[in-house]
């Protein structure tokens, strides 16, 4: 297992290798108030996994995907997050087919893959939340996870959860790029 503690929101955190079956991300952390945050998974430019957990007017999860800024369609189930001050685990378990998705212990969602889980290359969060430690359990831990200075092939996610932010360029050569349709 490794862990990452109170990482500064927002932030882009590299795998330093992909999920493969079995593989769960936790993500332990605090919502303050009644804002919208953010958990992602990232690959390059595209989102495998975008959870948007919303408390304004509608108290929704939503679940979606995005290929170069283009978003897929939504999933919506209940937050189940309440409005503010509430400490939260958020699971996120990979299988061949689909990511689960849970929070504090109960299954919320089932998100089939749009993307091949193993181009995964980071995870993002953002908004008004706190993040107290991050899990990674049943990878291959093959990698030194502690090393510092991932290199994606590209210009990283520089920015990533501010208004500056530019999704990465990946080159054509790059070898995430094998996990993609050429079409998308």
């Amino acid at each position: 297992m490794h862990s990452i503690h109170d990482p500064h929101v927002p932030f882009a955190l590299p795998l330093n290798e992909p999920p493969i079956p079995g593989s769960v991300i936790e993500v332990h952390g605090k919502h303050h108030h009644h804002d919208t945050f953010v958990v992602e998974l990232l690959a390059g430019p595209h989102i495998p996994l975008h959870l948007s957990f919303r408390f304004h007017h509608e108290h929704d999860l939503v679940l979606n995907a995005a290929a170069h800024g283009q978003w897929g369609c939504e999933q919506r189930v209940h937050n189940p997050i309440p409005k503010h001050d509430h400490h939260f685990t958020i699971r996120i378990k990979v299988h061949d087919s689909h990511y689960d998705v849970e929070v504090d212990g109960h299954h919320i969602a089932t998100f089939n893959h749009r993307f091949p889980y193993a181009s995964v290359q980071a995870i993002g969060c953002h908004g008004d939340v706190h993040i107290k430690h991050i899990h990674f359990q049943g990878f291959h831990f093959h990698n030194a996870w502690n090393h510092q200075g991932h290199d994606f092939g590209h210009g990283g996610y520089i920015g990533y959860g501010t208004s500056a932010y530019q999704p990465p360029v990946v080159p054509q050569a790059h070898p995430i790029n094998q996990h993609y349709d050429p079409y998308r």
